[in-house]
């Protein structure tokens, strides 16, 4: 019983932190929806999709980061790694993103053939490229932070960010 306890706090550690900064990400993508639809405001429901998707992209970034394939560019310069990183993470959040519009429209249609056949006339292409360039901003940003936390570690990354020591010795302050 210990051993599945300290599995599932493993498991739930390493998914906070995709699930925060993603959470944040939906909801700003929440926001830009809205404005690019004239309703402003978030509501319970949106709030409460953008958590599950969080959720759900956060353990998919998990899921990816164990593949082989993503291992690549490890031994290569950092910015390799990013963008080899990025382009996987973009690719599971619009699988994601797809599959989200992807539910109402099949029942709307009655099924999930009719509702492929008129996602691409359903799709609103100017609200689509808009929310997928600032996905996309987040996901380099993520994708940044991540690498170099593996590349100086998680408390050295910790002591750059937040200590005052560190800031003060390279002339910050």
């Amino acid at each position: 019983m210990k051993k599945v306890l300290l599995f599932l706090k493993k498991e739930f550690l390493e998914l906070l932190p995709p699930t925060i900064f993603f959470f944040l990400v939906f909801q700003i993508m929440t926001f830009a929806r809205s404005l690019l639809a004239k309703e402003y405001g978030i509501t319970l429901a949106s709030a409460t999709s953008d958590f599950i998707g969080a959720i759900i992209v956060g353990k998919s970034i998990l899921i990816v980061d164990a593949l082989p394939i993503l291992k690549w560019f490890h031994q290569k310069r950092l910015i390799y790694t990013v963008l080899w990183r990025t382009f996987f993470y973009l690719l599971i959040v619009v699988f994601f993103q797809f599959i989200e519009e992807l539910i109402p429209l099949s029942s709307k249609y009655g099924t999930v053939s009719s509702a492929l056949a008129n996602i691409f006339k359903e799709i609103r292409w100017d609200h689509f490229f808009a929310i997928h360039i600032i996905l996309l901003l987040f996901i380099i940003i993520y994708t940044l932070i991540t690498a170099i936390i593996e590349a100086v570690g998680r408390k050295e990354f910790i002591e750059i960010f937040f200590s005052e020591k560190i800031q003060s010795d390279r002339g910050f302050n």
